[in-house]
């Protein structure tokens, strides 16, 4: 890709920038080197480079002549200060819509605007050059390159505690941080991912659209009721709702809120609803298998036993429960009923206090809600919960 401007500096000077050539190898070089060699927020040290001015010569030009990458290169009075590049993450088809932004400028020009001028160019080339998303990593430390990422639109996504090594300071934190380049995506709407549960279907969420009129309330047909593959399904669904919209929350009623608590989701939901939670799995299996007279030798031997009403019990279900601890971070409000036939009050206000949940209890309510006084009741709590 080509790019040519000039912009002023908070000092007045004039900063050129353009995309390198192969005639800027040794500049550029020369650049990376420096940058590399004064602060420890880079990917890499100075002599880890294996570049020599004719591989660099090279991958500008490559740089140059192609659609969808560019190396930028800012100049002040014919002296290059400073670097930023894009490029594909990964040039397949599940992947080409994502790039990926680096920069990298002199400290002796810090603070002049460069960096933003830099960022705002390569933002400029990823749309040109069709992407639908711009991603870099920062390290948590960098507070300035942090808010000027934030300041142009990119959000965080996630967090590396052990990301990069530092010859200085050990383990450094990398911020993940995207910014949504495709205008067909609403980045102004919020959605809410909808999980019914046994019995349910995604249909329901219909019910919940007038609660959240700002938001896209999307319901979920999830079709294993296995933790394992569930959460599979419900982890790919709340990955894509976050590719598209600027925050993503989630409801979860009965055993949809327990397939969620296993979906590894947390870190990248706005908030969660849980309606009657199963946060307990084991207790119910057991209970199930004392009313069924089934031991734990028995089900270990069978592997699965039927069970009337079309549900089965089975070993691998209750194995899986009790060596997967719910592990949830999400900020959470609970609506319970007091007359819950499934989960003890005491197992939810214990689940709540160890996970800073907010908790409401619905008197003589029941675990599914369908009269008119639970409906409204639910519903009062959900516009509640939101404000």
């Amino acid at each position: 890709m080509q790019y040519q401007r000039t912009v002023k500096l908070k000092d007045g000077r004039e900063c050129v920038l353009r995309n390198g050539t192969a005639a800027d190898a040794q500049a550029v070089l020369d650049v990376f080197n420096l940058t590399h060699f004064e602060t420890d927020f880079l990917g890499s040290y100075p002599e880890e480079s294996t570049l020599t001015p004719e591989g660099e010569a090279d991958f500008l030009q490559k740089q140059t002549d192609s659609d969808n990458a560019i190396e930028i290169l800012a100049e002040i009075e014919g002296k290059a200060v400073g670097l930023a590049g894009i490029s594909c993450v990964r040039p397949r088809e599940k992947t080409r819509h994502r790039a990926e932004f680096g920069i990298s400028i002199d400290k002796a020009y810090w603070r002049l605007g460069i960096g933003r001028a830099l960022t705002e160019a390569c933002i400029e080339c990823a749309k040109a050059a069709g992407y639908a998303q711009l991603e870099l990593s920062v390290v948590a430390d960098n507070a300035h390159a942090i808010a000027l990422y934030e300041s142009v639109g990119f959000v965080e996504y996630g967090r590396n505690p052990m990301g990069f090594r530092s010859r200085k300071t050990g383990w450094q934190t990398l911020v993940d941080m995207r910014l949504v380049l495709d205008e067909r995506v609403n980045k102004q709407k919020d959605a809410v991912l909808f999980l019914h549960g046994l019995g349910g279907s995604a249909a329901e969420a219909e019910h919940y659209r007038p609660l959240f009129p700002d938001c896209d309330v999307i319901g979920l047909d999830y079709h294993g009721i296995e933790p394992w593959t569930a959460g599979e399904e419900i982890r790919d669904a709340v990955f894509g709702l976050c590719g598209t919209y600027r925050r993503v929350s989630l409801i979860g009623y009965s055993i949809g809120a327990f397939l969620a608590m296993h979906a590894d989701v947390d870190a990248l939901l706005e908030r969660a609803y849980f309606i009657s939670p199963v946060v307990d799995m084991e207790s119910i299996i057991l209970a199930l298998m004392a009313q069924a007279q089934v031991t734990e030798e028995d089900l270990k031997t069978a592997g699965t036993i039927p069970l009337e009403g079309g549900i089965a019990l089975s070993w691998e279900y209750l194995d899986y429960v009790r060596t997967h601890p719910v592990e949830w971070s999400a900020p959470t409000a609970i609506l319970y009923a007091e007359r819950d036939n499934l989960q003890p009050r005491k197992t939810i206000e214990d689940f709540a206090d160890a996970h800073g949940a907010d908790l409401t209890v619905m008197p003589d309510g029941e675990h599914w809600f369908h009269t008119e006084e639970q409906m409204r009741f639910l519903d009062d709590w959900l516009l509640k919960e939101q404000r």
